[in-house]
């Protein structure tokens, strides 16, 4: 079953506040936890989408998400990179941090990825 609304991480400057469902309808539900969710808006100035995956721990990942990618078996194969969405790609890039080498996360919109191959380290919010 395909998701009918768009999923953000709501922020003020690098502090998280909540999370914004935007339905196809145009509603928007707020939520504080991802786990009850409510029509009454929450205050933010920036918002990170959802980029379609979820990491080994069921986690939701966004853009400016740090994670690592398991690249084969073995504990030392793990690549450090962050999640970035191209606007020219219209898609989500994992960037990896050592390297910079880009990898596709979704081929015609199958992921690329299983979450047990990802990950959450931590967040890298640019300040403006």
């Amino acid at each position: 079953m395909t998701q009918k609304y768009e999923l953000f991480r709501l922020r003020i400057g690098t502090e998280i506040v909540g999370y914004m469902k935007l339905h196809a309808n145009g509603l928007k539900d707020f939520s504080n936890d991802q786990f009850w969710w409510t029509s009454t808006p929450i205050e933010y100035n920036a918002k990170d989408q959802y980029c379609g995956l979820k990491d080994k721990d069921n986690r939701a990942l966004f853009e400016h998400d740090i994670v690592a990618m398991r690249r084969s078996v073995g504990p030392k194969n793990k690549t450090p990179g962050i999640i970035r969405f191209d606007q020219d790609r219209q898609s989500f890039l994992f960037i990896a941090l050592e390297t910079f080498q880009e990898y596709e996360l979704f081929a015609n919109e199958l992921p690329l990825f299983h979450k047990s191959e990802l990950m959450f380290l931590g967040f890298s919010f640019e300040e403006s």
